[in-house]
């Protein structure tokens, strides 16, 4: 009868760190191709193969995107979680009248599945750094092909749809309250840099 004494077991991660490897080279690439310092706002970066992409206390990735633009695309997202929690406790006043405003223009939003996050405030939030990701992005890359990307993502299908459709308008209320334009990680000062390392937004 085998005993755990004579049971001899292996874990070999060889694939997965083949797969983190991959992401890395590709972010390395990526930064040497790209000027993306003006948006890096979180200069620590972990590649967790396994887990869902989120912004803080660091950007953390996965190894499921398959291409450059699949990369730079969740790359920016997670950066711009960054941005977007500096300017709501910087500009508290400006963040719930963006939030207010966009209650008002979209009274209902889907909360879960793959149309919205993970409650209401968050599919807000998602109006906010979805449009982000997308302009950021498309400075990179031509704006159709990063709209055609996002539209296909399993994920914010509404968010991404919403800021597609309603660019222009949304693109008013951010430079009306002071979102845009965005201001440069390199302006950022440690105050600033201590404001977006907070695990959440200013809540309304």
């Amino acid at each position: 009868m085998s005993t755990s004494r004579d049971l001899e077991i292996e874990l070999d991660f060889t694939r997965v760190q083949h797969s983190a490897d991959r992401v890395r080279t590709m972010l390395v690439d990526l930064r040497r191709r790209f000027d993306l310092t003006p948006f890096e706002f979180c200069k620590k970066v972990r590649i967790a193969p396994t887990e869902i992409p989120h912004s803080h206390p660091r950007i953390t990735l996965n190894t499921w995107v398959r291409d450059d633009l699949g990369l730079l695309s969740t790359y920016l997202h997670e950066q711009l979680h960054w941005y977007e929690t500096w300017f709501s406790h910087a500009h508290k006043a400006h963040w719930r009248e963006i939030l207010s405003r966009l209650r008002q223009r979209y009274p209902t939003v889907p909360v879960g599945g793959s149309d919205g996050a993970r409650d209401e405030y968050s599919t807000y939030l998602h109006l906010v750094v979805n449009w982000l990701e997308v302009d950021v992005t498309a400075r990179f890359i031509d704006r159709a092909e990063v709209e055609r990307h996002v539209r296909a993502l399993p994920f914010y299908r509404w968010c991404y749809q919403t800021v597609i459709t309603d660019c222009q308008p949304l693109a008013a209320l951010y430079e009306e309250q002071g979102l845009l334009p965005l201001r440069s990680a390199g302006d950022m000062s440690p105050a600033d840099q201590e404001l977006a390392a907070l695990e959440t937004e200013v809540m309304t």
